[in-house]
Formats: structure tokens, sequence, C-alpha cells
């Protein structure tokens, strides 16, 4: 048995919201066999597989970690399937097959991204939709030790707090997110790693992205709702009208 059975093991305990202690009264085990197992110290005896399995609702091979680049070519499947109805809207088509999906793999955090991602784009439709992805969200910030997942989740949370009129919930998951000087695309052109062909690629996407982050900025000192004449100094409406037109010159 691989290393495989511990962390899915733990994964699925943490999803459902149970302690240690309830799953040890719920198979008949004890605790400390519990933490054993979760800590990769030993496995469940063969013939608790199938019991521990049909508990979690899952397949004792996935259980297990057995066949997993079958699980992982059918989970990247159903996600980019997700992905062609998302482009088009077509949200409500993909709640039910990412809901299907997520029954085999309960713990599989992409699967929870994704519909998280499906719920909150038919928040119009339903509101029990926009809480179900919130609940996923967080979810997936307990049992996550993905950074980048993490941070992507952090970013979703912030907007859809942000546009239900919850600003003080936005502001405390954009403080989740790092700091500038610690992205990758600032640190990556800083390091000197990169030479010929593939630094200038990197510059000329640096140029974009951060042009465009600076273009977006821009743009609310020449809105003039937002910020007041005095809020603005130095940049004026007019300042700021030139700035962009030079900055979208060289952006191109």
């Amino acid at each position: 048995m691989s290393k495989m059975f511990s962390e899915n093991f733990k994964s699925m305990r943490k999803q459902l919201g149970l302690t240690q202690e309830q799953i040890s009264e719920n198979l008949g085990v004890s605790c400390q066999a519990i933490s054993k197992w979760e800590t990769n110290s030993s496995y469940p005896d063969i013939s608790l597989l199938p019991i521990i399995a049909d508990y979690f609702g899952v397949s004792v091979d996935y259980l297990i970690g057995h066949d997993t680049s079958k699980q992982i070519e059918e989970i990247n499947k159903v996600c980019l399937s997700a992905d062609n109805l998302f482009t088009e809207n077509r949200y409500m088509e993909a709640i039910p097959i990412l809901r299907e999906m997520l029954i085999k793999h309960p713990a599989n955090e992409k699967l929870m991204y994704k519909l998280a991602w499906a719920l909150s784009g038919t928040k119009k439709v339903s509101e029990d939709n926009y809480e179900e992805a919130i609940i996923l969200y967080h979810k997936i910030l307990e049992i996550s030790t993905d950074t980048e997942m993490r941070n992507r989740v952090s970013r979703d949370l912030m907007y859809r707090y942000y546009t239900n009129g919850e600003n003080d919930k936005a502001l405390d998951c954009v403080k989740k997110l790092p700091a500038f000087e610690l992205c990758y695309e600032y640190n990556l052109g800083r390091s000197n790693l990169l030479e010929g062909k593939q630094l200038s690629e990197y510059l000329q996407a640096n140029i974009q992205l951060f042009g465009g982050a600076i273009l977006e900025c821009l743009e609310y000192f020449e809105c003039e709702r937002i910020l007041t004449e005095e809020e603005k100094k130095p940049y004026s409406t007019e300042i700021a009208q030139r700035k962009i037109a030079l900055l979208k010159e060289i952006l191109g």
C-alpha cells in the first residue's frame, strides 16, 4: 500500500468535516490507529479497506492510490469538458457533470474548484448555488496544500464576496494573496536565469502583463466618477489620459 492511502484518507476525512475520534467510532477502530494511518506510520488490515472505501463513497483503488493515471485522465477529461462549457456560458450544464465526477472522487480539489466556478456562474439562477460555491471554496482551503490552488481560491473568493457586497470578507481574502515582490513573474526576470529567446519572450509577456495592470490603474484617474480631482493628485484627468495613450501605443 502506498503513501497515497494516508493522504487520501486524511483529505477525505477533512472534507467531510470529521475528527479522528468520530472516524474511529464509526469504523470501530482506535483513535491511535487513525492517527497512524494519517501519518503513514501504519496501514489498516486489508479486510478493512472495502469498509473504509464504502464509508467515504469511493473505490478501494482510489483509496489506496491504484490506477492513479486512469483517474487523473478521467478527471482531466471532465474538467476540460466543463471548461468548454464555461467558455460558452453554459454553467448550468457543467454542474451535473462535475457533481457526478465529484461523487467518485470526493477529495479532488480540481473537481471541487471547477464545481465552485460553475455554481458561481449561476448565482443569478439560484442564491443556493452561490452559497454552495462559497462552502466548496472554503473546503479547498481547509484541505489543500497546493499554494497555487490556495491563491487561486482566495482570489476567486475575493471577487465572489465583492460582487455580493461583502467587502470586509473580500478584503480578508485579498490579504491572503502573496505580495507583488513574491510573484513568479516579477522574480524570474530579476534572477537572471533566462537568456536569449526565452528571456525575450518573458520580457514581452511581462510588458503586456504589468503594462495592462498600470493601464487599469491609470483608467481610475481618467474616470470622473470614482475619484475627485483633489484625490487624483498628482494625477489629473488630462495627465492620466496622456499616459494611457502612450501606454496603449507601447502595448500595441
